[in-house]
This record gives structure tokens, C-alpha cells and sequence, in this order.
């Protein structure tokens, strides 16, 4: 053989060599079919896919990433990776890009990719590295569009932040309560209020808050509140770290979560001072209540001890200092005047009356009393009374029954004996002060004992009418010491613990008058002279005994029972030429013209008329302020001989200086 092939072998080879060819067609197809496969599948998913080169260059980019950024495939060929990632997250990726070049593949990468529009669309996926020989070719990054989700998540993050801020910068009281009491959560306004700190919250139980007066009730209250899915009020009282006692109410419900509670969100407000206010409300309504009540009594009382008193000064003046009968009588007197003490006590905060005010300083007037007072006890009364306390417009006489009334308690306080300590001190008011005062300036005072102190049962009633805790006493000195301080536009309130004494305050406005005065004691005089006057008063009693002490007082006395028989009388004495010196009028007249309108009318009459104005309404506006109404005095009664003697004296003097006044033989 020459070692040539064959026929047949060659024909066999060209056969083999087709059939491999075939295969290889067949593969390359199949290969070819399988890419465009996944071609197609790459480029139909919903996902984003990009593959990049490791300098950044993009190799490719499926049909879904161009829609989502708006980039067209010749785009796609200018563009690096950087070009399309938001400047904010440009560091990060780039930290994220180094790591994949060194071979860390990231299973979750969260960025913002920047659209052709300027759009941003939050994405997240996975990236991987291809390699050849060792080598990194391509980065593979196979994204998803979440910027709904990441919408969604900021919205509940600023939601989750509105609440927050309107949790913790809300002016009610907040707390949410674990089902066992223990506190979860308070705002800032709680924390303030009570005096905690954040970090003391934790582990903190309402049951740890509750005053010890509340508790039996605030655990009914409680297991209620976690047992019914309602909403349920709550009025009790917390106590806050430094151990003040705050009044809150509100409202508190369960959250269930089947059927189990879970949480008790609880929104409370600081109702101290409105709860303090509502009891001045209501003690000055009783207050107005009574003083109708016994304002009328006083009246009629008063009209009664004018008769008693000036028959009494009446018999006196017949008798003999040294008699024994002189001596009854003078007892008499001084136990009718106790009693008329007693109507001008009931008067103070009758309504409609009035303090009779001067312009004054307290240092001495705070002095006088309290020694009077105190003279022979077993306390002993301190001082602190500042200097140069501003003036007052006060009646001296009701503000001295004050410091009395204060001084009789803290002594009665002090049975054993102990240190009265009196304070006085100038401060400015601010508004919206817990006192309910108008801004401005007062003077403090302040009279603190070391007696036993008073209940806490007791405190909300010091101040009402007829209440008192000792035997003896007509639980009216507080009540009156209230009512002249309120009439003062000032305020009195009290402070006192079981054991710690007690400490009563009083504020009263300061004035810029600096006219001071204080009163002398009124001249006694028993004889006026020659006058007529005309008295006018309902009360044939006071018009009997009123006639008598003119009649001895050397006046000619001429009678009227109301305003329009006065008017009639006046008339008449001027038509007949022996007109009337002075005039003695009682306001109030039962279903008759009484002195403010009768005063009226005789001064359209007669400009020169001078009148006195009496009435056992002592404290009527009218008397504190008589010249506005047209009276030239005033004499409240009950009044004594004297007291008559002097003010009558006083006005036909006058008259006679400016010539009014003629005298009759």
C-alpha cells in the first residue's frame, strides 16, 4: 500500500467531518437560542440590571432600567455609573464599588439613582463580581424601584414624629401606663409638673403618686379602666416629687388586644389653682348669701339699739357719776355697745357695704392692735415689719379687727403660750398669678404662729360662715376677717400643717396717694346750742328717742317718718320763714322716699340744705362716701349722746360761719 487514504476512507472522513459540523451548527444555535433567551429574559424583567466595567462604564442595562431613568442606549454608552447616583450617596457607593473589586458581594444595597429628568428613585438590590483568570471584568447589580415603600416608611417616620412632638410638647398632662401601673411613657409636661426626670421614670407606678387620701379609690378606678373599653374621667390628687399635692383631672382608656389590656393612655390637666378658684367662688356666694340675710338683722337690731343706747345716755346725764344706778346703766351701755360691735361685725360683709378708706401706713396701725390684744398673755409677739412699706387706702377700724381677729386665733392656737411672728413686706404682682390678683403692688402680711396647726378637713371651710372648731365663738371672725380683705380688693388665705403651725397672708393693693392720715379721736360734746332740725326715720322708736337727745342737746326737734313728708315739712318751714339748720335722715325707709332721693330733691329745692345721713346699714357706700351724695356728715347708728352731740355741733357751726344758720330764741 502507498499509504494513500482510500475512497472510502476519505468519503468516511467527509462524513465524520459533516456530521461534526452539524453538531457544532446545531450547538451554536442552541447556544445562540439559549442567549437571546436570557437576552430576552434580562431585558423583560421588572427589576433593574446594569453591568459595568470596574472603571465604571456601563456594559449594559436592561429595558426596564432605561424606562425607569428615562435613558436611551446611545445614553447609556456616555454614562458612568457616578453619573446616575445621587451626590448624597456618591461616597457610600463608591466605598460599596472598591469592596466589590476586592471581592465582597453585597446582598442588600439600598441607594438613590438620578433620573434623566432629575427625578430621584430610591433602589435596592444585590451586587456581584465576574471574574476571568482571576481577574474582575464586570460588576453586576440587579436592582428594584422601592421609593413607594421608602415614601411610605418617611411618612410613617414624620407621623411617628408628629406624635412624638405633640406627645412630649403638649400642655396636658400625658402617661401611658402598663396594665401593672408602672409608667411607659409621660411627656414633658408631666415630668415638669410632678418634678421628675426622664431617667426616673422608669420602674415609677401611679400607685407611687397617688396621695394616701386617694389610693382606695384610684385602684377601683384603676382595675375599671383596664376592665371596659371606654373612655373614663378621672379627678383625683397626685403627689409630686417635692411632695406638693396637685389636683389633676381628665380622661383615661384601655387599649385591648384580644380581649387582653395592654396599654392605659391617660391625658390629665393641673386643675390645682381652678379648684382654688372655685372654692373663692363659692365662698364669696355664701358669703353674698348671708351678708343679705344679715344685713337686714343688723339693720333692724341697730334701729333697736339706737332707742336703748340713747335712753341710756339720756338717763345718764340726770344722774351722779358716784350713784349706783350711774353704774348700772353704764354697764348697761358698755354691754350695748359690745352689741353693736356685733352688728357692725355682721354689717362688714353684708352686701352692699363698704369700707370708709384713708390713705395710711400699717407699721403702727399692726402695732396697736396686736399689743391691745395680746397685753397680760402668755405669747409673745414678734416683729418684721419692713421699712418704707408702701401706703394703703384702708379703713383702719376693719383692718385693725382683722389683725385682731388673726391675733385672738394664734393665741387661742397657742394655749401654752409660743412666738406670734408678725411680717410685712412690699412685692410686685405679676400677671396670671395662683393668687387670682390683678398685677400690680401690695403689701404683704403675714401672721405665723406655732400652734398645733389645722386639719387638712378644715382648711377649705376656715373661711365660711358660722364654722368653727372650738366651743366657744361665732365662727364669724375669719368669715368677717375674709370678707374685709375681699372688700379691700385684696386676698387672705392660709398655710398649715398638723404640728408646724399655721401661717394666714394677707395682700392688699398699695396706693400712690401719699397723703396720710390717721384719725384723732372724735370731740364729745354735750350741747350743740340753738337749732331746728328736722329728723327723718321710719322707726317711730328712733324717731322718739332721737327727738329727746335734741330736745337735751337745746336743738328744737321736729319729726318726719319718710322722704316726701321731710320734703313737705322742709317747704313749709321755709315758706313760713323759720326754715330748718340741719337735717337728720335715715336711708331706708319700708316702702317710703329714703335719704338718697329725699337729699336729692332738697338740694334742687335748696342748694344750702345740710343733712346728715344715718342708717344702721353702718357700711353702705353711701356712708363711706356721704359728700358725693350731697350730705355735709354722717352718723351710723347705733349712736350715743356724744356721738350725735359732736357731728350736729360740727354743722350748724359750720352753717353759722358761712351764714345759713339763723338762731332762734
Amino acid at each position: 500500500m502507498n499509504g494513500k487514504p482510500t475512497y472510502e476512507q476519505l468519503e468516511a472522513q467527509v462524513r465524520e467531518l459533516e456530521e461534526r459540523s452539524r453538531a457544532r451548527q446545531e450547538t451554536i444555535g442552541a447556544l445562540k437560542e439559549s442567549l437571546e433567551r436570557y437576552d430576552a429574559l434580562l431585558d423583560n424583567a421588572s427589576d433593574l440590571i446594569h453591568s459595568v466595567t470596574p472603571d465604571g462604564y456601563f456594559l449594559y442595562v436592561n429595558r426596564a432600567w432605561r424606562d425607569a431613568l428615562g435613558y436611551s442606549e446611545e445614553d447609556v454608552c456616555r454614562l458612568k455609573l457616578m453619573d446616575i447616583v445621587d451626590e448624597k450617596c456618591r461616597d457610600k457607593c463608591r466605598d460599596i464599588f472598591r469592596c466589590l473589586l476586592n471581592g465582597q458581594d453585597f446582598d442588600r444595597n439600598e441607594t438613590v439613582f438620578v433620573a434623566k429628568d432629575g427625578s430621584r428613585i430610591v433602589v435596592e438590590g444585590r451586587c456581584r463580581t465576574q471574574y476571568e483568570n482571576g481577574r474582575p471584568v464586570a460588576m453586576t447589580g440587579i436592582f428594584r424601584d422601592v421609593s413607594e415603600r421608602a415614601r411610605n416608611e418617611k411618612a410613617l417616620r414624620e407621623s411617628e414624629q408628629r406624635y412624638r412632638d405633640l406627645f412630649e410638647n403638649a400642655h396636658d398632662l400625658i402617661q401611658i401606663v402598663q396594665p401593672d401601673g408602672r409608667l411607659l411613657y409621660v411627656n414633658r409636661a408631666w415630668r415638669q409638673t410632678f418634678g421628675y426626670l426622664k431617667e426616673e421614670i422608669d420602674g415609677l407606678s401611679i400607685f407611687d403618686l397617688i396621695s394616701p387620701d386617694c389610693h382606695a379609690h384610684c385602684h377601683e378606678v384603676f382595675q375599671r379602666i383596664i376592665s371596659v373599653e371606654d373612655v373614663h374621667y378621672i379627678d383625683t390628687v397626685f403627689v409630686a416629687r417635692d411632695g406638693r399635692k396637685i389636683i389633676i383631672e381628665g380622661n383615661a382608656c384601655c387599649k385591648f388586644q384580644d380581649g387582653r389590656p395592654v396599654v392605659t393612655q391617660c391625658i390629665f390637666r393641673d386643675v390645682t389653682e381652678k379648684k382654688k378658684m372655685e372654692e373663692e367662688l363659692l365662698k364669696g356666694q355664701k358669703l353674698e348669701s348671708v351678708g343679705v340675710f344679715a344685713g337686714g338683722i343688723a339693720h333692724d337690731f341697730n334701729n333697736l339699739l339706737t332707742a336703748i343706747l340713747g335712753n341710756i345716755s339720756l338717763a345718764k346725764m340726770y344722774l351722779n357719776r358716784q350713784d349706783e344706778v350711774y353704774k348700772r346703766l353704764d354697764m348697761t351701755e358698755k354691754a350695748s355697745l359690745q352689741a353693736r360691735a356685733l352688728t357692725q361685725q355682721l354689717l362688714t360683709f353684708s352686701k352692699g357695704g363698704a369700707p370708709i378708706k384713708r390713705t395710711t401706713t400699717v407699721t403702727e396701725l399692726i402695732k396697736d392692735s396686736t399689743s391691745f390684744i395680746l397685753r397680760g398673755s402668755n405669747v409673745r409677739c414678734e416683729y418684721d415689719l419692713a421699712e418704707g412699706l408702701w401706703p394703703l387706702e384702708v379703713d383702719e377700724g376693719q383692718l385693725s379687727q382683722v389683725t385682731q381677729t388673726l391675733v385672738i386665733n394664734a393665741g387661742q392656737a397657742m394655749p401654752g403660750g409660743g412666738i406670734l411672728t408678725i411680717r410685712a413686706r412690699n412685692i410686685e404682682v405679676a400677671a396670671h398669678n395662683r393668687l387670682a390678683l390683678p398685677a400690680g403692688r401690695y403689701v404683704q402680711i403675714s401672721f405665723e404662729d406655732q400652734g398645733e396647726g389645722i386639719p387638712a378637713a378644715h382648711l377649705a371651710k376656715i373661711f365660711d360662715p358660722y364654722f368653727s372648731s372650738k366651743r366657744t365663738g361665732s365662727g364669724l371672725g375669719l368669715t368677717i376677717a375674709y370678707s374685709i380683705i375681699k372688700k379691700h380688693d385684696g386676698v387672705i388665705s392660709v398655710d398649715s400643717e398638723l404640728g408646724s403651725g399655721s401661717t394666714f397672708t394677707i395682700y392688699l393693693p398699695a396706693t400712690n396717694k401719699m397723703n396720710l392720715v390717721r384719725q384723732a379721736p372724735a370731740e364729745t360734746n354735750s350741747t350743740v346750742g340753738y337749732g331746728r332740725v328736722l329728723i327723718m326715720d321710719d322707726e317711730e322708736i328712733v324717731r322718739e328717742i332721737a327727738v329727746e337727745m335734741l330736745g337735751y342737746l337745746g336743738c328744737k326737734p321736729v319729726a318726719a317718718k319718710d322722704g316726701s313728708e321731710a320734703i313737705e315739712l322742709y317747704l313749709q318751714a321755709r315758706e313760713e320763714g323759720r326754715p330748718f339748720d340741719a337735717l337728720i335722715m335715715d336711708l331706708t325707709i319700708a316702702g317710703g322716699m329714703g335719704g338718697k332721693e329725699a337729699i336729692t330733691r332738697l338740694r334742687e329745692i335748696d342748694p344750702a340744705v345740710r343733712a346728715i345721713v344715718s342708717s344702721g346699714y353702718a357700711n353702705d357706700p353711701i356712708m363711706a362716701n356721704f359728700r358725693e351724695y350731697g350730705f355735709s356728715g354722717v352718723v351710723p347708728k347705733p349712736y350715743k349722746l356724744h356721738e350725735l352731740s359732736a357731728t350736729l355741733g360740727k354743722i350748724l357751726r359750720q352753717g353759722r360761719e358761712d351764714g345759713f344758720v339763723k338762731i332762734e330764741n
